[in-house]
């Protein structure tokens, strides 16, 4: 997950500043690891999933497609993903009309790629992290 609420709504000259403040381990289940509160920066590339699905305000789909192991594994970590990730799914968090960031849920080789009914259950997902990380902040402060 990543956002900063510092995100400018409908101003298309500021660039999409994300920060990492929460990661699920890859491979066995387990807790989520919290980054502290003000979280990691994240130097997401130019077109990266996170960073169009928060420009476009809905989610966003990709996959590495049919390609040898090695060059599935270089496309995961170029997007700073687990090296098993082969699917990806960003939506956006959005809470009281404020961009809050990106949720990204990530699929291995063993898994089909996502689809439509998927991006429509991570918009619900995102939508009540969105709205608990609004109230946290309100409580805060």
């Amino acid at each position: 997950m990543a956002g900063d609420g510092s995100l400018a709504d409908g101003d298309s000259d500021v660039p999409v500043r994300l920060v990492r403040v929460a990661g699920t381990p890859s491979g066995a289940p387990g807790p989520s690891l919290l980054t502290g509160q003000a979280g990691l920066p994240v130097r997401y590339a130019e077109g990266h999933p996170a960073l169009q699905c928060v420009e476009r305000v809905g989610p966003v789909r990709a996959s590495v497609g049919s390609v040898p192991a090695e060059r599935a594994r270089e496309w995961a970590l170029a997007r700073q993903w687990p090296p098993d990730a082969v699917h990806a799914l960003c939506a956006v968090l959005r809470s009281r009309g404020r961009t809050l960031g990106a949720v990204t849920f990530l699929r291995g080789a063993g898994r089909s790629a996502f689809e439509r009914s998927d991006a429509a259950y991570a918009e619900d997902v995102a939508m009540r992290i969105a709205a608990a990380l609004d109230l946290a902040g309100a409580l805060r402060g």
